[in-house]
């Protein structure tokens, strides 16, 4: 079958559309994270931590203006919130109180409705679905993974309580914010710093 002038041109031209992909846009693609970028971003900033298993998206949800700025974050991978840091207490406050629930720190959290809000769990993975530990990873090790100390400024130098009681000695787990690690050791001064996941 012959094909005229027109028709050979548009053979030509449509194929070519066809079998181009699609080219994200700008908008579409994600930087990477950078405490220093995300310690002034605005709500809904994406950026992308580098992790072993590779790219984790995270995101600025909330941003509060006070008597200082409180942000929190999600990560998108494992959808745990986290919330600001809010400041050093006793591992006994930190745990029995319920800090991570009390409306004293609603601002820490976001003023975010719907969310679920906790001590973030804690225990090493070696001692996942032992010692009564889930069959899963902990809270910390979660966010370790997924890149946190890439994200969230205000790590450096400090030791996390968690909800998880290590060795039923009366010493919780705790992360260490600097190396990633997680230990029962590092209660300094017998203050620890405080900050809450949220589901």
């Amino acid at each position: 079958m012959k094909l005229d002038t027109f028709s050979k041109a548009l053979v030509a031209v449509f194929p070519l559309a066809m079998v181009t992909p699609p080219q994200a846009s700008p908008a579409d693609k994600i930087g990477a994270c950078s405490v220093e970028a995300v310690a002034k971003a605005s709500a809904d900033y994406k950026c992308e931590a580098q992790t072993r298993s590779g790219p984790v998206a995270w995101q600025v949800v909330a941003v509060l203006q006070g008597e200082r700025t409180f942000r929190v974050w999600k990560d998108l991978k494992s959808g745990l919130y986290v919330s600001d840091d809010l400041g050093k207490h006793s591992p006994t406050a930190a745990i029995k109180d319920h800090l991570c629930t009390s409306p004293e720190y609603a601002s820490h959290r976001g003023n975010l409705g719907g969310v679920g809000w906790r001590l973030p769990t804690g225990y090493p993975r070696k001692l996942n679905g032992k010692k009564n530990f889930p069959q899963q990873d902990s809270d910390f090790v979660t966010l370790e993974a997924d890149g946190i100390r890439q994200v969230v400024p205000g790590l450096m130098n400090k030791w996390f309580v968690s909800s998880s009681e290590a060795e039923g000695d009366g010493f919780f787990y705790g992360f260490d914010g600097e190396f990633g690690g997680i230990d029962y050791t590092c209660y300094g001064n017998g203050n620890v710093s405080v900050r809450c996941v949220g589901q």
